[in-house]
This record gives structure tokens, sequence and C-alpha cells, in this order.
């Protein structure tokens, strides 16, 4: 019973990938989203979505980390 929350946050955590990256823009495009350079994907850019609170303090440079959902998964023959 004791590990059972340890299963839990593993379980939901597979599905997630961390991502890191650096803002290249403060300013709020569409919907609260600001542009962000990723850092461990090669010359790569994404657009994450911030609170109002944290839309308040972002600066140009500011590192940011999110994850991205895997929804689904096709492998190449084996």
């Amino acid at each position: 019973m004791k590990f059972l929350i340890l299963f839990f946050a593993l379980g939901c955590s597979a599905n997630k990938a961390k991502m890191t990256g650096v803002v290249l823009d403060e300013r709020m495009y569409f919907d609260r989203m600001v542009k962000v350079k990723v850092t461990n994907a090669p010359d790569a850019y994404t657009w994450v979505k911030l609170s109002n609170k944290q839309l308040k303090h972002v600066k140009t440079g500011d590192k940011v980390v999110f994850y991205v959902k895997t929804s689904d998964i096709e492998y190449e023959a084996r």
C-alpha cells in the first residue's frame, strides 16, 4: 500500500517528456503564448502557454521547463 503513490506517480509520468527551453520574446502573441527555443532539440522552436502570473514576470532569456504529453507512438517494423 505504501508504494501505491509511487507507482501512480511513475505511471502518470510515463506519457510525458520533459523539455527545456529559453524564452525568445517576452511579448504575448495570442492566448497567453510566448515563443520558446527548445534547448534539448536541435533547431526547434515552439509556443508555450503561460499563466497570467508567469506572463507578468517573464523576460527574454528566461529558462522554461515544460512537459509534452505523448498520445500515440507508432514504431517502424523491428
